[in-house]
């Protein structure tokens, strides 16, 4: 089998597409509107992910901030008060006032 070679005569090809334009001049603006789609949702996207990121990053300063605070407040870490009475339960049944 021989192989074939394909020649594309270029100048022709862009005299045929200067004509169709001619022929057709709405697919100018139509075809850079199609165009434009994607790179406007590109832009979009890119922008959004920028503002969601910055709010994320002052989310996690201000859990920072909010723990130090809490650190400072509690030096100790947890330290919690239990009632060794009564087997760690309270009583809160209500009793009879005494007389002083």
């Amino acid at each position: 089998m021989a192989k074939k070679t394909v020649t594309i005569d270029f100048a022709k090809l862009a005299g045929e597409r200067a004509e169709f334009i001619k022929e057709n001049p709405w697919l100018i603006p139509a075809g850079l509107a199609i165009q434009m789609i994607p790179l406007a949702m590109l832009i979009h996207g890119h922008v959004k992910k920028n503002i969601y990121k910055k709010k994320l990053q002052i989310e996690r300063e201000k859990t920072k901030q909010l723990e130090l605070q809490y650190q400072n407040d509690h030096p100790h870490g947890h330290h919690r008060h239990h009632s060794h009475r009564n087997g760690g339960y309270h009583n809160f049944d209500p009793t009879a006032p005494q007389q002083l």
